[in-house]
């Protein structure tokens, strides 16, 4: 997936050598997403299967740079932090001499994220935009936190885990507010999502998927961004 991701940026460098519009603008930005996910696991119980669900909600902090392609079609970069959270109810191997069986009444992922896409402005008015890109992120957790069901201190690991990868569909509105500054508010529609392994959580080696950190089964957000135009 690191070469999907360099793979984006050539196209966009090639894009915009070949650009013939002058009308859009370079621009540097500043977002917050916040996404509200519904995941499942799995974890078996006496050889039987269980898939244990739950809710919550994720948010970060990036900055952008946007170039125009041709005509209404920009590309994207950018880099920031990411805050990925699980509501799942699951065992893992907690940090303890006495070997008995916690499970995470929570767990989130500190991230680095890095992202790219390509998307498209359109003009309502004067001052009005709508706005649509197609991003792909990637996922880099620095730090890991795993809070217990049961009453006992919470566990944090600080370890390198590529946690996984999202498409994402984003739609919304640009309004300027002078010449060179803009802000826009989107939704965000998760269109594809994979999250890796994770060796904390228990392998019974009766499936392929006991140690995945979760499975999507629907997410959505918003946006909320900051535009420097150049």
């Amino acid at each position: 997936m690191t070469k999907l991701f360099l793979l984006t940026i050539l196209l966009i460098s090639y894009l915009s050598a070949v650009s013939q519009s002058g009308k859009m603008k370079s621009s540097v930005g500043i977002s917050i997403p916040v996404i509200w996910n519904n995941s499942e696991a799995t974890y078996y119980q006496l050889g039987s299967p269980k898939y244990p669900s739950g809710k919550a909600t994720s948010y970060g902090l990036n900055i952008d740079y946007s170039h125009p392609l041709y005509k209404g079609i920009y590309g994207k970069l950018g880099v920031g932090y990411f805050k990925q959270n699980f509501g799942i109810i699951r065992p893992f191997r907690y940090d303890s001499p006495v070997d008995l069986l916690y499970s995470t009444d929570s767990y989130h992922y500190d991230n680095v994220q890095l992202f790219g896409g390509i998307g498209y402005k359109w003009n309502v008015s004067k001052l009005i935009l709508l706005n649509g890109n197609l991003t792909y992120n990637q996922y880099y957790s620095y730090r890991q936190k795993y809070i217990n069901h049961s009453p006992v201190p919470s566990q944090v690991n600080h370890k390198s885990i590529s946690l996984g990868r999202m498409i994402n569909l984003s739609l919304g509105g640009e309004k300027e507010i002078s010449k060179k500054i803009s802000i826009g508010v989107s939704s965000i529609f998760p269109v594809f999502t994979h999250w890796n392994d994770d060796e904390i959580f228990i392998n019974n080696y009766y499936s392929s998927d006991e140690q995945q950190i979760a499975r999507n089964k629907f997410s959505a957000g918003i946006v909320v961004s900051c535009n420097y135009n150049f």
